[in-house]
């Protein structure tokens, strides 16, 4: 439906997809200007929840009367509680108008500096866990998706954090599938299913793609776009009745940027074994020449680097190698602090052929037995997660190795 002004509606319509979710008593069809960008939503079952791009304030009044179209705007300095947007999205099976009480861009525990600022021509879309009971085990990885539909292309350029229970989510990782997978919210999973997006660690910030690249969205059969956010959650005391209701914010832009974005891991997991006893035992993970000659048609720009480990990780870095010599350093954490995680912003270029061998050194004087690598938080990862342009023909997750 063409908006005021002859602008194109980018995001048309987002699903919720709750088990028990009671159908709508309330349908409003209406418009609102956020950021400069139009779009049409639906909000439904409005004695739960928001769950439509659009101020509370208009949902409220607009429900109130229980139909009828409404129109409204909104300026980048409207917030709610805790310095929040107010402007609220629905989502796969949760709530966009919950927020949690940090300000944008930072953890419950980490208010760290935020990398530049949302696009002014870029729409928020709040993502949010609508109500999680965690499981009483040590480790769980489970997994949301959230379903929307863009009538026209559109680039993902933004992202920012949102950290309900910091205590117990160790870690999140943001993909792009093909389609939905019918599981209920929260169901377990390992895999890396699907286009690797963003990543997000303790400490880690809100994040904005330079302007030559964006993840992009709306290429799927009827512009349908499933994003599935997959959590760790870390509960080795074995606490009940947490529940969680966090999420993240992506910031989408109807104007494509030059070059389509990628995320790809330099490193390992599963051929990691770290004897006990060892103040700095060493591990290099190695994506070999003959990887990035295959995977790599032409030269890629790396824009945003961040190492990732887990509790015995005391120093992370990479190292760039052509032609059989070091060529330079791609990020270095001396020392590594696991509770200051943060995704650096770089210009590298990583040519096909290169070589990229990513560093560890652990510490396990603590350890009786030996660590191996593994999902699990007493098990050890040695990761470096880049951000790139342009995307490779045939994206791989993870390089290195035992990959």
């Amino acid at each position: 439906m063409p908006a005021p002004g002859g602008r194109v509606c980018l995001l048309d319509r987002i699903r919720g997809r709750s088990a028990g979710f009671a159908p709508p008593w309330c349908e409003i069809t209406r418009l609102a200007c956020l950021r400069g960008i139009w779009y049409e939503g639906m909000v439904a079952n409005m004695g739960l929840s928001a769950r439509a791009p659009v101020l509370t304030i208009l949902v409220a009044v607009a429900c109130g009367a229980c139909g009828g179209d409404g129109q409204a705007t909104a300026s980048d300095s409207t917030s709610g509680p805790g310095g929040e947007p107010t402007s609220a999205a629905p989502t796969g099976g949760r709530s966009s108008d919950e927020v949690g009480t940090t300000g944008v861009g930072t953890s419950s525990d980490d208010g760290g500096e935020v990398s530049g600022g949302p696009p002014d021509d870029a729409e928020m879309v709040p993502l949010r866990i609508e109500g999680f009971n965690l499981p009483v085990t040590a480790t769980y990885y489970a997994c949301f998706e959230f379903e929307m539909q863009l009538d026209q292309l559109g680039h993902i350029v933004g992202f920012a954090p949102h950290i309900d229970q910091g205590a117990h989510v160790h870690h999140f990782v943001l993909t792009k599938i093909d389609e939905p997978s019918g599981n209920g919210d929260g169901y377990q999973c390992f895999d890396l299913d699907g286009q690797m997006i963003w990543t997000w660690a303790p400490g880690g910030e809100a994040w904005y793609l330079p302007d030559e690249a964006g993840f992009l969205v709306g290429d799927g059969a009827g512009g349908n776009v499933t994003l599935r956010l997959q959590v760790h959650y870390n509960n080795p005391l074995g606490d009940s009745g947490v529940v969680d209701k966090s999420g993240l914010d992506v910031y989408i832009t109807p104007n494509l940027r030059p070059n389509n974005a990628g995320t790809m891991v330099f490193g390992d997991i599963e051929n990691i074994a770290i004897p006990p006893g060892m103040a700095a035992y060493e591990h290099v993970a190695t994506c070999g020449s003959a990887a990035t000659a295959a995977l790599f048609v032409e030269p890629i720009h790396v824009f945003g680097t961040a190492m990732h480990a887990h509790d015995l990780g005391r120093k992370l870095w990479s190292d760039v190698n052509r032609g059989g010599s070091r060529a330079y350093e791609l990020n270095r954490d001396d020392p590594y602090n696991f509770a200051s995680q943060h995704m650096n912003r770089v210009e590298a270029v990583i040519e096909p052929g290169d070589e990229v061998q990513t560093h560890c050194i652990y510490d396990s004087t603590a350890r009786s037995e030996t660590t191996i690598g593994g999902p699990g938080t007493e098990q050890e990862m040695c990761w470096n997660i880049v951000t790139y342009y342009p995307q490779v023909p045939s994206p791989v997750d993870v390089c290195g190795s035992g990959s």
